[in-house]
């Protein structure tokens, strides 16, 4: 039953995500198809088997011996069967669970974080993959405009040191643009690389994929920043207790290996048997080494961190801080900036005074220059809102989806 209801939620997912028509559906399909996300979920299914390792419990030894001989001409021997349990493994079996524990929750963490690396990848690609598309436009648009400038003044047959300095300008200024191309279209094609790698060589992005600029961001809570501990932080703490557990397993360690059991003898002397019945002690004599060594140094590494999981600590509340202020004021200018709408009017409106004869071809440079100059800073600003978001709510392990 449960084989089937998994094979349906397959099927049911897989046929979604053949059928994507917004770009949160693309999110969440590209996030079940990355492998770092894939593999976090099965670090995560399988850190009980970690606990599980640690308390296993060594097999029993098991020892025969069989002697043989005659006695006046009558066969005499014995046979002797032992079998030995390392019962010093309960005070050993305590603190190996421990650190089993600690390896799981290291484990738990780490899954955690990879899977939260790859959201944030995902997401910061798809923002970023929508703001070069909206600057190839501008810029495109700029290098049609300065071309019509170009062919008009290259048409006149005289032209004055003025007109001869705003064709030297426009030469300069589509070069310029020119490379500002070149360099947004690499970019772009090193981040679709990531959605071909997850999609299949074909994959085409389409604009409902990309995520629009936001018109209402989310409110950062009051406490956050002051409140939980930090992924990072948290991961410090668990490898601190590991390695405490590992000092109490080396001093356990120390003590001498135990191994008790039955043991069954059985003794012929000619055509008489019988049995014999006893008890075997098997004990390592801590005569040479008292592990010594490895105790100092499991406590000196478990004090190094310590050391730095309390220091983790204390900086993730000056980041968190300084995260939640970084995101205030990049989406406080957003709010206050111009909208995409009235910058497009005011680019539609100088094209209009430029074909009209009011506007000079300097003027056109300039203003393209500041239009384009403009929006990087907008996709600076938008970038800014998005990575310290992301940062703030990764820290605590929360999800970074309300971002979209």
């Amino acid at each position: 039953m449960f084989l089937l209801t998994l094979l349906m939620s397959l099927s049911a997912s897989a046929e979604s995500c053949d059928k994507v028509t917004n770009y949160r559906q693309f999110f969440k399909c590209s996030l079940e198809k990355h492998p770092e996300h894939e593999i976090a979920k099965l670090k995560t299914a399988d850190s009980q088997a970690i606990v599980d390792r640690s308390s296993q419990w060594e097999n029993p030894d098991l020892d025969l011996k069989t002697v043989g001989g005659e006695k006046a001409g009558e066969p005499v021997g014995s046979v002797e069967l032992s079998v030995a349990i390392p019962i010093s493994q309960i005070w050993v079996n305590g603190a190996r669970r421990q650190v089993g524990r600690a390896d799981k929750r290291i484990a738990e963490l780490e899954s955690q974080e990879m899977s939260i690396g790859a959201q944030k990848k995902l997401i910061v690609d798809l923002y970023r993959l929508r703001q070069v598309d909206e600057s190839l436009e501008l810029v495109n648009e700029a290098i049609g405009a300065f071309g019509k400038i170009r062919g008009q003044l290259r048409g006149r047959l005289a032209r004055g040191p003025e007109q001869e300095i705003t064709l030297n300008l426009v030469e300069l200024a589509s070069g310029d643009y020119e490379l500002r191309r070149n360099h947004l279209m690499v970019e772009r094609t090193n981040i679709l690389s990531t959605f071909k790698a997850l999609w299949g060589p074909n994959f085409e992005i389409k604009k409902e994929f990309l995520p629009p600029l936001k018109e209402t961001w989310p409110k950062l809570s009051s406490t956050e920043s002051t409140t939980s501990k930090s992924l990072a932080t948290q991961r410090l703490l668990a490898q601190s207790e590991k390695l405490i557990a590992e000092s109490s397993l080396a001093m356990k360690e120390s003590w001498p290996t135990v191994k008790i059991g039955p043991t069954v003898e059985r003794t012929t002397e000619g055509l008489s048997q019988y049995y014999s019945y006893g008890f075997n002690l098997n004990m390592t004599l801590p005569l040479f080494s008292m592990n010594g060594g490895a105790r100092r140094y499991a406590e000196s590494q478990a004090m190094q961190a310590r050391l730095l999981s309390d220091f983790a600590s204390k900086r993730s509340q000056l980041d968190r801080t300084i995260l939640a202020l970084k995101y205030q004021s990049a989406v406080d200018s957003l709010r206050r900036s111009t909208t995409r709408e009235e910058l497009k009017k005011k680019h539609n409106r100088i094209d209009s005074l430029f074909r009209q004869g009011l506007a000079s071809g300097g003027i056109v440079i300039e203003a393209h220059r500041q239009i384009t100059e403009f929006a990087e800073s907008q996709h600076e600003h938008e970038t800014a809102a998005i990575d310290s978001y992301i940062e703030l709510k990764a820290m605590n392990g929360e999800s970074i989806e309300e971002i979209f």
